[in-house]
């Protein structure tokens, strides 16, 4: 999966939550996409070296996105930060 279909399903999401969820969330999924649109590398690649810490560590991503594309990059479903525990995965935080 590549970086514009990843910051495609972001955008997906943030067009969802546009009548359910707060600003922050919408446009913090929107702002990941930009920057994910933007890169060269490989989301898949960054994950595979750095784990999802070093996705997380990208200005405009952060821990919850990073969890999401995780995820989505994992079981082909993008799972929300908030929705984790339904998901049957560990609740690890990024280090």
């Amino acid at each position: 999966m590549n970086n514009h279909i990843i910051a495609n399903e972001l955008l997906r999401q943030a067009r969802a939550l546009e009548r359910s969820a707060n600003l922050y969330r919408i446009r913090s999924y929107r702002h990941a996409a930009l920057v994910l649109q933007g890169m060269e590398r490989p989301v898949e690649e960054i994950i595979k070296c750095r784990g999802r810490a070093g996705l997380a560590a990208i200005p405009g991503i952060g821990e919850h996105i990073a969890y999401s594309i995780d995820m989505l990059l994992r079981t082909g479903k993008f799972v929300r930060w908030p929705d984790r525990k339904s998901q049957g995965r560990p609740l690890e935080k990024v280090a």
